[in-house]
């Protein structure tokens, strides 16, 4: 039972992070950076950063964030938290989503949550009410929207939280305003850079009861994403759980 438990505790974890990769829209343009300026002076689409809909205008070009911007993707990273390591594969399209790593993968598709575990041969299945339509997407591209609702804390140096990387690296913070304004809690993300591009992604989120340090070190991005991948598996082997 408590090997059901854990795996199940897993497949949560996993579900949780493609609901935060969807959330938290903002249906308010950035106060300032080359999005709202774009916007005032009425240039073309095409000179509006392409960053500034993910709110990371601020940070430099690099390739990364090159396919990262584009919300068509397949990546590879190396996950570090509450002293376990794991490797993980994300893969995004617009709104339909996959993560997984050996044995735990979820699938978000046309607005269907289906989280299992390979392992207890244990799934979930609900449904998802998504705050960023494509709609809303690919007009958040053209004008520089921030949708996500980030807000740029600064520039620093130091080390990589949750790994045993001693080496200090160059690093741009973000933070959440609207969602601890909303709920309680506070994010706070910290894009690390190597050879000029992001090499690992910190994200600490703390409430009253609360805080947890989760690092991603990037292993590779593509935006050739192979077919099948968001393709939800046969699960009648599986036992579902409510």
């Amino acid at each position: 039972m408590n090997k059901k438990i854990l795996s199940l505790a897993v497949v949560m974890l996993l579900a949780l992070g493609v609901l935060t990769a969807c959330g938290g829209s903002s249906a308010e343009p950035p106060a300032s950076g080359p999005a709202s300026a774009s916007e005032e002076a009425g240039t073309e689409a095409a000179d509006v950063n392409p960053y500034a809909w993910l709110g990371l205008q601020d940070m430099p070009q690099c390739d990364y964030l090159d396919i990262y911007s584009t919300y068509h993707f397949i990546r590879v990273y190396e996950a570090h938290t509450m002293g376990a390591t794991m490797e993980q594969t994300e893969a995004v399209d617009g709104i339909n989503s996959y993560k997984g790593d050996e044995y735990n993968r979820v699938y978000s598709v046309d607005g269907r949550i289906v989280s299992l575990n390979e392992n207890s041969k244990i799934y979930m299945e609900t449904e998802m009410d998504t705050d960023l339509p494509a709609s809303n997407m690919e007009e958040a591209k053209k004008t520089g929207t921030n949708l996500f609702a980030r807000a740029f804390v600064g520039t620093g140096k130091g080390t990589i939280p949750e790994t045993d990387d001693e080496s200090e690296y160059e690093y741009y913070e973000y933070n959440y305003p609207e969602t601890k304004e909303a709920t309680g809690t506070s994010i706070t993300e910290r894009y690390y850079m190597k050879d000029g591009d992001v090499y690992a992604i910190y994200t600490k989120t703390e409430n009253d009861q609360s805080e947890v340090g989760y690092t991603e070190i990037i292993k590779s991005i593509s935006a050739d994403i192979p077919e099948g991948t968001f393709d939800i598996p046969d699960v009648s082997g599986y036992e579902k759980i409510e």
